[in-house]
């Protein structure tokens, strides 16, 4: 038997658009501190790809550093689609060089490859391997490894032939960030173990697998929910409070009118101010209207303050 930890999808990016860069470095060092505390009870810990939102800076690869460096269990990485270069190849080679990751308990595997751990085979089947259709060769009982996009309807179609997988009793997928199984398939994604954009609440979890496994056909999940601090977007009318939080980074979108949002003050916590439009079924008669009755009743219209004032001053212009 073996319990295997799973993840995907961390998407480290420590200079995320309006993310606190504190915060952000905090959120991952707290993902890692439970992430350790899982390994514990676990055999192995399969990273599913896309570790990485993109090429990454010089303080995301310490970081990242940081927690390989420090793992005491088997860590199996493969690269995911946003960590590809170009087609077939990813950043992640310059991660196998000599001394980069002084872990022997690492592993990073950018090609298709196999490894045994405690009598199980680990098939991995890397995204440049997807991207250039080049299936591995099926070993029985072993548990495939790979990043490759399913379906979510109705927007989003597969990117692969998932029956073409089915040789696998159990496939561990990166790439969907929600955790589930795919349909009625032998395929897992964890999720990403923290939301990487902005919630409009904080209901959805967000963790990762633990599979404890017989054989690669007989296997138990369990899922669990990392509770880490999550990037949440809120939307409130003009007049509402912004109210900070203490442990989620919250985000505020502020509607009103024109004239009402004109008037809201700057802060930290407003993402964006957005207009309220009119009801589709409202309509503005300006058949033989003068210019004065046009505006007036367009100001309305929009529900600006102080109509009147605006009128007095407009007609002191002596507009014709």
């Amino acid at each position: 038997m073996i319990k295997i930890l799973s993840s995907a999808d961390w998407h480290i990016n420590l200079h995320k658009k309006k993310v606190p860069y504190d915060w952000q470095t905090n959120r991952f060092q707290l993902m890692f501190d439970k992430m350790r505390n899982l390994e514990s009870s676990c055999d192995v810990h399969i990273i599913a790809g896309d570790l990485f939102d993109k090429k990454p800076e010089p303080d995301e690869i310490c970081l990242v550093l940081s927690y390989l460096n420090s793992v005491t269990i088997p860590t199996y990485i493969i690269p995911g689609n946003h960590e590809a270069t170009k087609k077939g190849e990813t950043f992640w080679e310059h991660f196998t060089l000599e001394n980069t990751i002084n872990n022997p308990n690492v592993r990073v595997f950018t090609r298709n490859s196999r490894a045994v751990l405690r009598s199980q085979g680990f098939c991995f089947f890397p995204y440049g391997s997807v991207q250039t259709d080049s299936l591995p060769t099926y070993v029985d009982g072993d548990i495939l490894v790979t990043h490759i996009r399913g379906e979510v309807a109705p927007h989003i179609t597969a990117e692969y032939d998932f029956s073409r997988l089915g040789l696998w009793g159990l496939c561990i997928l990166g790439d969907l960030h929600f955790n589930h199984r795919y349909h009625d398939t032998n395929c897992y994604y964890p999720g990403s173990p923290l939301n990487t954009t902005f919630d409009r609440d904080d209901s959805r979890e967000y963790g990762v697998d633990i599979f404890t496994v017989i054989d690669s056909r007989n296997y138990t999940r369990s899922f669990v929910d990392l509770k880490l601090p999550k990037l949440i977007r809120r939307t409130i009318k003009v007049g509402e409070s912004m109210v900070a939080s203490t442990y989620d980074h919250v985000m505020y979108e502020v509607t009103g009118t024109i004239d009402e949002l004109s008037r809201v003050e700057k802060s930290d916590l407003l993402d964006k101010k957005m207009v309220e439009k009119p009801s589709s079924d409202s309509t503005l008669d300006l058949k033989n209207k003068s210019i004065f009755e046009e505006l007036e009743m367009y100001l309305a219209y929009i529900k600006v303050a102080d109509v009147q004032k605006i009128m007095v001053e407009f007609k002191s212009l002596s507009v014709a």
